[in-house]
């Protein structure tokens, strides 16, 4: 089986990004990367002139994580690979990812398989629920995922309409409708930040604050919702949504804002509009 791997580029950092290239290449056969219009692409055009297998695929405008999913996807299917890891542009994968993995791609009906998640902020504390070497767990995040190309085919791919936020999380409840399974090995692990998170405690139970930008959480509410009438279960959805709204009013900085542009995804996502926001001054 041939195995490809993919970034997706949005203002990338430069020394981060060549220590995932670097990290990631030798375990494959080939990185397709895709520019979602960085202002510094020419820098990374330059940090990669020395390798040969690497391709572009570049967008001159920020079309989203879905479609830029998607293309690498199609470029991966074209140039007949079976096989796709997803990265991020800023996390750099363990040295053994692809030989982990690997013991997984002639299994049948595997949709996704993916690794511990490590959050910088937390360190390794969420380890301690996983208790098998190999478990099916029911969604993963994409950065350092491998996804079946046959599966994603088959689902139709990611939403484009999501932009960005629960793109991950459609693509895996898409393929378990379809039959195919989300396989998380605990052998290797990616270290990964979201946010600047943080833990607070309310009424004795702990929450994660994330301090994300305003135009973030109006992605988040829209597409959590959206995901929910896509998937049957808008009304678990809309609590989760509101419990959000709840903890970024009690604990977050630039609450004014943050709520204004919660308000317009609720707003959004009752009205149908999906894909990229076009931002408003008066909202950020």
């Amino acid at each position: 089986m041939k195995i490809i791997a993919s970034i997706v580029l949005y203002n990338p950092d430069i020394e981060r990004l060549s220590l995932n290239i670097k990290a990631i290449l030798p375990q494959v056969s080939e990185l397709i990367i895709v520019n979602n219009g960085s202002k510094n692409f020419g820098e990374v055009i330059d940090m990669t002139k020395e390798y040969t297998d690497i391709s572009f695929i570049d967008n001159e405008e920020n079309l989203g994580i879905a479609t830029a999913l998607n293309q690498a996807a199609v470029f991966a299917q074209k140039n007949d690979y079976n096989w796709i890891i997803t990265l991020d542009q800023d996390s750099v994968a363990p040295e053994n990812l692809v030989s982990v993995y690997s013991s997984f791609v002639n299994e049948k009906k595997i949709g996704i398989v993916c690794c511990k998640i490590i959050d910088r902020n937390f360190g390794e504390r969420q380890m301690q629920k996983m208790k098998h070497e190999v478990e099916e767990v029911p969604m993963c995040i994409t950065s350092a995922s491998m996804m079946n190309l046959e599966a994603w085919k088959s689902i139709g791919g990611f939403p484009d309409d999501f932009f960005i936020d629960s793109v991950d999380f459609d693509i895996c409840l898409s393929m378990r409708e379809c039959g195919y399974k989300i396989i998380r090995t605990n052998d290797t692990a990616l270290l990964h930040e979201v946010g600047h998170s943080e833990l607070r405690y309310l009424f004795g139970k702990e929450y994660q604050i994330y301090h994300h930008s305003p135009l973030r959480y109006y992605y988040m509410i829209r597409n959590g919702i959206y995901l929910g009438k896509r998937h049957h279960f808008v009304m678990r959805a809309v609590y989760r949504s509101l419990r959000l709204f709840m903890l970024v009013m009690l604990f977050e900085n630039n609450k004014i804002t943050k709520a204004k542009m919660i308000g317009l995804g609720y707003w959004h996502t009752l009205i149908g509009r999906y894909g990229k926001f076009i931002a408003l001054k008066f909202l950020l």
